[in-house]
């Protein structure tokens, strides 16, 4: 987005569903144990206390497998309301292409 600059508040992570090219991206970066399946079969990264597994909060937050993020945060963000870096919706489903 044009002229957006993160400022690692860490508003935008909560565990995003997940593509199969995310799972194995972060795979071969040896990670495992990092998925929940819902009961419709959908694919997200584990949460922990409601925040994304991989987000270590503080002043500036950072993401531990930053480089092998899902596309759903690089591609973040897509819409911001009023500035805020909390986003729009939390089901990122609609940026999820090749289930």
């Amino acid at each position: 987005m044009k002229n957006f600059k993160c400022k690692r508040c860490g508003q935008c992570c909560h565990s995003p569903r997940l593509s199969k090219q995310d799972i194995s991206r972060i795979e071969k970066a040896g990670y495992e144990g990092f998925i929940y399946t819902d009961n419709l079969g959908n694919n997200y990264l584990k949460d922990k206390n409601r925040w994304c597994m991989f987000l270590v909060r503080g002043k500036k937050s950072s993401c531990k497998i930053h480089g092998v993020r899902p596309k759903i945060c690089r591609q973040y963000p897509s819409e911001l309301i009023h500035g805020s870096c909390k986003p729009v919706e939390l089901a990122f489903d609609k940026f999820i292409e090749n289930k």
